[in-house]
């Protein structure tokens, strides 16, 4: 029982990692860009996609800086989700076999 609920929880971390890391590009596909390589100016925001600027609102900025931010978290900590879950999965099986 505990094992599918560790096997759970960490495939809902990967699935959430997966989500923001996919989510990050499609979103600034959507919009024509990123915050990062955007501009605000005289309130008035852009998103940049390799020099080509869009310009959108504040709320869509905003937005896409958190998702970004969100973005780099994932990156290094969706793998070590995975690295977690075949460790996690591998002690359970030891102990099992010890108690067989």
């Amino acid at each position: 029982m505990k094992e599918n609920k560790t096997n759970l929880i960490l495939s809902i971390w990967n699935t959430i990692g997966i989500v923001i890391i996919a989510g990050f590009f499609l979103f600034g596909f959507i919009i024509g860009g990123t915050a990062a390589l955007g501009y605000c100016e005289a309130n008035t925001y852009f998103v940049g996609n390799h020099g080509e600027y869009t310009q959108v609102s504040e709320t869509i900025y905003r937005i896409s800086s958190v998702w970004e931010i969100l973005f780099w978290v994932f990156i290094p900590l969706n793998p070590l989700g995975c690295f977690l879950i075949s460790h996690i999965q591998g002690k359970i099986e030891q102990k099992r076999k010890r108690l067989e």
